[in-house]
């Protein structure tokens, strides 16, 4: 008689080590895909009017002091309805760099009459890319690019100022609740 032996796995140990498998497997992917760069969204505004940043700064170079509206428009090749008009206290941050104004209430009433003398126009041009990449319950966006406006300051319907104004190099990091960033995308509402 002849004696055979035959070795014999359980089903399950060999489903055991395929799990396992399949779970480093997961756990690796998953890994992979949140140290992986995203892009999340760019940010633009107006770029459609300039070809760059150069391009508007150049435009506003070329305007003079003492040009009448109608002639800083046409030099600049936009139309007037694409600004956006300035409050007073914007018109005087832009002139006078200060918001507050100190003096006596005739003083004070003599600064405001000076003021509505003057007429502000800007108009916003950003163009902002936003990169990302995701940890454990968060997202890292990096912003670059520039958020820039145009400022035109009129007085008595003459040129009085032309400036670009705003960040000219935009380079900034931070952090984000990934489940913020999710919901956002999805419904359009953060909290």
């Amino acid at each position: 008689m002849l004696e055979q032996t035959i070795n014999i796995r359980s089903f399950g140990s060999d489903a055991g080590i395929v799990f396992r498998k399949l779970r480093i497997l997961a756990v690796s992917c998953i890994a992979f895909v949140l140290s992986a760069c995203l892009p999340i969204g760019d940010q633009t505004i107006n770029t459609d009017l300039f070809k760059s940043k150069e391009d508007m700064k150049t435009r506003a170079a070329g305007l003079e002091p003492g040009m009448s509206r109608k002639a800083v428009f046409e030099k600049i090749s936009i139309a007037p309805e694409k600004f956006s008009r300035m409050s007073t206290q914007e018109v005087q941050m832009s002139i006078y760099g200060n918001s507050q104004v100190q003096g006596s209430p005739a003083q004070l009433q003599q600064f405001k009459q000076r003021l509505l003398v003057y007429e502000g126009y800007s108009l916003p041009y950003r163009d902002i890319k936003s990169s990302g990449s995701l940890g454990f319950g968060s997202l890292r966006v990096n912003k670059n690019g520039y958020d820039l406006k145009l400022v035109l300051i009129f007085e008595k319907g003459r040129l009085l100022r032309a400036s670009v104004d705003g960040n000219q190099d935009v380079n900034q990091d931070e952090d984000q609740s990934l489940f913020n960033v999710l919901l956002k995308r999805g419904t359009g509402i953060s909290f």
